[in-house]
């Protein structure tokens, strides 16, 4: 075949993915440029948005922690020195304590119910304590300061919480009110920062109050006091025509892309994350640096898979075409065709294989039903012609053997041979008629157990004369559908198989199996010498027998009136080790 020719898949798969590369990336060169920039600018201005609202996040959770704090420290044990004003000094020195200790408080006070302060992390702080006034107001009232205001010109937040006495919770007995470090809450922008530099994105954050006032900032390491200034006065102008509570701009007297996250609660900031043009668009050169080696290299790669993928494709095209042709060849068994991918193809192959299996079994049940109707046919003109002169000769050889003296015991035993042959000859008569027409089962709930203790009881003189241990194991399962006449034939004829298969002293075991995929049955097991494999996918075949003088009738028979009952007859043998018939049933009441 000819490496390029639009006739074949590869050549049309190869132009296909030419032309759908090529033709999109001449038009996107023209617009990647515009359009580029466009969704750039989109994506960070979200993105940069979504960090003012982080760091307005981050500011209060920082004040709700210290606020949890104080509420925290408000119901220790030690908080019962407001009681006594303090004298032992042991609450100032709880305080120090904190304060020492990390806690990012500038100072913090203990008042008593009349809001005097009795103890301060600083000592020098009792003998000139600020105005608590308007904290402790709000707090000995029982409720938890929780600041709604911008840092004071000390850069501070005064929280507080009440003072409840711990044995009768309901009543207020001081308050304890902290100065709240800002510092601390504008440390968190900064690690907020310091996070996106390893994903090149570097940032000033500037949050503002109601007012215009400047509350917080976080600068990068590169941005000098010239640009502060022009970014705060920016950030002023910007945050005062703001109507939506989050967005972003392109600011040209900035010179960079700005997003804003209004809080809408009580403290009203504005947090601006500001980012320059020259560092948000750059992706956008590089992109126009790019852009044509790009082009090239996917275009590349896209004839490269292209080829690949046709290969792929062509490879298991190729294999179901060979294996169809075969399906028209006589007497060939189906082709299975390996699945090599999850894809249509390879749906495409699994189906086939199922239809190959599908259509090699109808062939099969085809040529079965061609067999029992042949023997149905058979079996009724064999009975219309044989019946009659076979019951003939059976009463003449008894006759025959009444009038025969008993001193000629050879005649005796040759007029009763005569009846016995008869006999065999007609059975085998009545298993193809009913091997070929067999009498429809009448189902209904049915235990099994009782079924096949029945078949174990008739067998059992014939076990005996032979030696043979036969047992049932019958523990609860679930009712079977089924004809209970119909499956104790069918375990007495397994049974009968097994005893005849077995040397003396063997052992038979039937046993009910646990309920599997809504189908419930039993096993028929022995010890014996097992079925020759070359026989076992024979065994249900009508006329194949493993035993000498067996009509081989009786299996296909089993098989027949099991199918009958919509279940399977499975057979597992091995030589030397024994064999094992297993039928399973449906349960009762299943709809399946």
């Amino acid at each position: 075949m000819a490496w390029f020719s639009l006739r074949s898949l590869r050549a049309k798969l190869q132009l296909f993915a030419f032309l759908l590369v090529l033709v999109p990336g001449v038009i996107l060169a023209v617009l990647a440029v515009a359009s580029a920039r466009n969704a750039l600018e989109a994506s960070i201005g979200r993105e940069l948005a979504q960090i003012a609202g982080d760091a307005l996040d981050e500011l209060d959770e920082a004040t709700h922690d210290a606020t949890d704090m104080v509420a925290g420290w408000a119901q220790q044990d030690v908080m019962r020195d407001v009681l006594i004003g303090d004298l032992d000094k042991r609450l100032s020195r709880f305080f120090q304590t904190l304060t020492e200790g990390g806690a990012p408080f500038r100072e913090i006070y203990g008042l008593d119910r009349t809001g005097r302060v009795v103890a301060a992390n600083d000592p020098r702080l009792l003998e000139n304590p600020p105005d608590l006034t308007r904290t402790a107001s709000t707090v000995l009232r029982g409720e938890i300061m929780i600041p709604a205001v911008e840092p004071a010109g000390d850069d501070f937040v005064e929280m507080g919480a009440p003072i409840r006495d711990p044995d009768h919770p309901a009543t207020i007995i001081g308050a304890l009110v902290a100065r709240y470090d800002w510092q601390h809450a504008i440390g968190r922008l900064d690690r907020r920062r310091r996070i996106l530099l390893p994903y090149h994105m570097s940032v000033d954050v500037i949050v503002l109050a109601d007012d215009g006032a400047i509350v917080g900032e976080s600068w990068r390491d590169e941005a000098t006091e010239d640009t502060r200034v022009w970014l705060r006065e920016g950030a002023r102008t910007l945050a005062g025509g703001l109507t939506t509570p989050r967005g972003f701009v392109e600011s040209s007297r900035m010179s960079s892309l700005a997003g804003w996250a209004h809080d809408a609660s009580s403290t009203h900031r504005v947090a601006l994350v500001i980012e320059p043009l020259s560092d948000a668009l750059a992706p956008v050169r590089r992109l126009q640096q790019g852009l044509t080696g790009t082009l090239i290299a996917v275009l590349a790669v896209a004839l490269a898979v292209a080829t690949a993928l046709a290969a792929r494709m062509s490879r298991p095209l190729r294999e179901l075409t060979r294996a169809t042709q075969d399906l028209l060849r006589p007497g060939e068994p189906p082709r299975v065709v390996a699945v090599r991918s999850r894809d249509e193809i390879g749906t495409l192959a699994s189906a086939f294989n199922t239809m190959g299996t599908a259509l090699a079994r109808a062939q099969d049940d085809l040529l079965v039903a061609a067999k029992f109707a042949f023997v149905g046919e058979v079996a009724a003109g064999i009975a219309h012609e044989v019946r009659t002169p076979l019951g003939i000769m059976r009463s003449s050889a008894q006759l025959l053997a009444r009038t025969v003296p008993a001193s000629e015991r050879e005649s005796v035993e040759l007029a009763e041979m005569i009846v016995g042959e008869v006999d065999r000859i007609a059975g085998v008569v009545n298993g193809l008629l009913e091997l070929a027409r067999p009498r429809q089962p009448e189902l209904e709930p049915t235990a099994l157990a009782p079924v096949l203790q029945r078949a174990l009881d008739f067998v059992d003189g014939q076990a005996r004369e032979k030696s043979l241990t036969v047992r049932g194991e019958f523990p609860p399962v679930p009712a079977a559908r089924c004809d209970p006449e119909q499956v104790y034939q069918v375990a007495l004829n397994l049974l009968v198989n097994a005893i005849q298969a077995l040397p003396d002293g063997g052992r038979v075991t039937v046993r009910t199996l646990p309920p599997h995929d809504h189908r419930v049955g039993f096993e028929v097991e022995d010890d014996g010498p097992g079925i020759a494999p070359e026989l076992q996918e024979r065994v249900f075949t009508p006329f194949v027998s493993g035993r000498v003088g067996g009509t081989g009738l009786g299996l296909a028979i089993v098989q027949r009136m099991i199918q009958a009952h919509h279940g399977t007859v499975t057979l597992m043998s091995q030589v030397g080790r024994g064999t094992t018939f297993r039928v399973e049933l449906p349960v009762a009441g299943d709809t399946r």
